[in-house]
């Protein structure tokens, strides 16, 4: 018992200032093992007075021994922000799978002769956050390819993929929100007339208007664009881009069949997940596919869960790890943990909306073991003292 004592005091010999009054410690003491010592040093820091004023759920799991860590209000029901984007990548990862691709599809039904098309032009959409306007004019070659240069017919667009809601199920209206259709041109709702000027200026003679409709068994495919996976993982994890977590969260509500699928069918993917992970549907709530949403809400113990799965499952792991902002090195973690321990060793998914700041992802510990973590903190009058916070309980955890 002295020798437990002794080392949570010697502990807290080290500080560093946060917001405040509020110090953090940052150095572990020697007199015990970093397994022995590193519980008193999280008990520590969720005792700080940022904690009298703020609610936290931290939960930190050893996935090489696979058993809990520690844990404090792990069950708390808060707001994820950003790392909602993990719950929907671990989703589309294990539902979609790893090798899933965003096909925009140009089609045609009729004759071409004598370069007229006696018929109609088609373009399917995927909700592809990353289709280009060289893309486009790619399609617009197709046709010229095809000895196209008149069309006598109509122009179709079909949106059936998803449904036409404007915005996510509890999106601010003052929030940069991200369009939601599965016509997206450089990630904007600019397609149909884009593409309209595109073949005029292709020297395509074509109707002047268009409509929506579900494209025909019978249509003939020219040309398709494909995005992978992987491809838009990248900057929605790394980067945080919110139109790709939500194109990801329409192709889960795809998945399921339905014609103009929407959040219902998406949720009923992931719920499919969190089964698998252990997780029961009453602890989490799912708004949308980004963290947008002020109706979101989870637990440590629904993020680690996933983190968990995902890191059991070895094409999930290969795909997901890759794609999380490195500490001190790139993404939304690069001007972080510089000069630590952490540096270049944690692996997350940031998190942060007015009042919350979250983290949850995955380090390797001084003993070798690979740890899995969530840190959701909300109730912040100053979101930069929840990434302190965060920042120091990652430097715990990679400290020798």
């Amino acid at each position: 018992m002295r020798r437990s004592l002794a080392a949570f005091f010697v502990s807290l010999v080290c500080l560093i200032p946060l917001h405040g009054q509020d110090t953090i410690p940052t150095e572990v003491s020697t007199a015990c093992t970093w397994s022995e010592t590193i519980g008193q040093k999280l008990d520590s820091l969720t005792r700080l007075p940022l904690m009298q004023r703020t609610q936290l759920g931290l939960y930190v799991y050893d996935l090489t021994a696979d058993k809990p860590l520690f844990a404090h209000h792990i069950h708390q029901q808060l707001r994820p922000a950003s790392c909602q984007k993990l719950v929907t990548a671990i989703s589309a990862l294990k539902v979609l799978g790893s090798d899933f691709c965003f096909r925009t599809t140009l089609d045609y039904t009729g004759t071409i002769a004598d370069s007229v098309l006696t018929g109609d032009i088609w373009i399917s959409g995927s909700f592809d956050p990353l289709f280009s306007r060289s893309d486009l004019n790619g399609f617009v070659k197709k046709l010229t390819d095809a000895g196209i240069r008149r069309v006598e017919g109509h122009i179709h667009f079909d949106r059936s993929l998803c449904d036409t809601v404007k915005a996510g199920w509890g999106w601010c209206w003052d929030d940069d929100n991200p369009p939601l259709t599965p016509l997206l041109l450089n990630g904007k709702a600019t397609f149909e007339t884009t593409w309209l000027d595109a073949l005029t200026r292709a020297g395509i003679t074509r109707p002047n208007d268009y409509t929506y409709g579900r494209k025909p068994s019978d249509a003939t495919c020219l040309t398709t664009v494909s995005h992978t996976i992987d491809q838009v993982l990248l900057p929605m994890m790394k980067k945080s881009d919110n139109l790709c977590a939500e194109a990801l969260f329409m192709r889960l509500a795809a998945y399921s069949g339905t014609p103009y699928a929407g959040r219902q069918e998406a949720v009923g993917e992931i719920n499919s997940v969190y089964a698998e992970a252990g997780v029961d549907e009453k602890a989490y709530e799912i708004a949308d596919g980004s963290g947008l949403s002020l109706y979101n809400y989870t637990t440590p113990h629904c993020l680690v869960s996933l983190l968990r799965l995902a890191w059991q499952n070895p094409q999930l792991r290969r795909h997901l790890v890759p794609s999380l902002p490195v500490a001190a090195t790139d993404g939304t973690l690069s001007k972080r943990m510089k000069g630590t321990k952490a540096d270049g060793n944690v692996k997350a998914k940031t998190g942060t909306v007015t009042g919350v700041s979250t983290l949850a992802g995955y380090l390797t510990a001084p003993n070798g073991h690979t740890l899995c973590f969530a840190i959701l903190n909300q109730g912040l009058y100053h979101t930069a003292d929840g990434r302190r916070f965060q920042d120091a309980v990652c430097t715990a955890l990679t400290a020798p």
